[in-house]
């Protein structure tokens, strides 16, 4: 399979966002235990594989939307680099490897059921609605903040403890203002009315006011993981106060006093933070 063949192929499945998503399993897994590292790294595989299949699913679901964004249109399918059975080989082989991966390393099956319910309101709830609401965002969000809860669970956590509810806080709050942040970027395309979005009810000037709310509430959040039981070095602490309080002035100063937003830099600064965030504690919370 020669370079082109593999770069398209690692787009269909949206790699460098599962190895991002595959990350916040292993920081889920070592929020519950820090010494697992076999287990740990299994946990993020399988959890790569399985969103490496869903979002290569779907980019079959949405490859005729793709078509019209000025953002998607040289994605694998639109161009016709990929065919579409090419594509749905490469999504059993990726959910087969995955769920493969998963189940030698649970002790029970509820974490398996999780994974196959975050799958489900990805390709079956979340991609469908897309077309249809704006509200689609609230299950795509919440199928995305399941992932460090899976991992939570592979690592022994308890399933109504402290830990998981402000994991999927944190990560439904970061994964709206993400999605907010590509709107604003590419608002053009969004214009079009391919799909309905935040222009069809508000305009730019009103999205960018409701950023400095969800902001907030995502800085309290990530403010909070200082004080978990599992977090007990001052050091590590520290720096989660800092890295979150930087997030907020780092919005505040771009809203707040210049003229002409960068919303790609402020996409990468979300990004950035959230990752750093993960790093800081699950590299804190290893137990050697």
């Amino acid at each position: 399979m020669d370079c082109l063949k593999l770069k398209s192929r690692a787009a269909l499945a949206k790699l460098p966002l599962c190895l991002f998503i595959g990350f916040s399993a292993l920081f889920g897994f070592f929020l519950a235990d820090p010494t697992g590292y076999l287990s740990a790294f299994l946990t993020g595989a399988g959890i790569f594989f399985l969103a490496a299949g869903a979002a290569t699913l779907n980019s079959i679901q949405e490859h005729h939307i793709d078509a019209h964004f000025e953002r998607t249109r040289n994605r694998p399918l639109p161009r016709g680099t990929v065919s579409r059975l090419s594509a749905g080989i490469q999504t059993v082989l990726l959910f087969g490897v995955g769920w493969i991966v998963l189940y030698t390393v649970v002790k029970n099956g509820f974490p398996l059921g999780v994974a196959m319910f975050a799958v489900v309101l990805y390709n079956g709830i979340y991609t469908p609605l897309k077309t249809k609401t704006v509200l689609a965002i609230v299950p795509g969000a919440l199928c995305g903040a399941l992932v460090p809860y899976i991992g939570w669970l592979i690592g022994g956590g308890e399933k109504t403890a402290f830990e998981p509810f402000l994991l999927i806080c944190l990560m439904v709050l970061w994964q709206i203002p993400h999605f907010w942040l590509i709107i604003l970027h590419y608002r053009d395309d969004y214009q079009k009315g391919v799909i309905p979005s935040l222009f069809s009810y508000f305009k730019e000037t009103s999205i960018r006011r409701l950023f400095i709310t969800w902001i907030g509430a995502l800085v309290f959040v990530m403010a909070l993981f200082s004080i978990l039981p599992s977090v007990n070095d001052i050091t590590v602490r520290i720096l989660i106060i800092m890295n979150s309080f930087a997030l907020l002035i780092w919005f505040l100063l771009s809203f707040g006093m210049v003229r002409t937003v960068n919303y790609k830099l402020l996409f990468s600064v979300l990004n950035g933070s959230l990752f750093l965030h993960m790093t800081i504690i699950t590299v804190g919370n290893i137990r050697l």
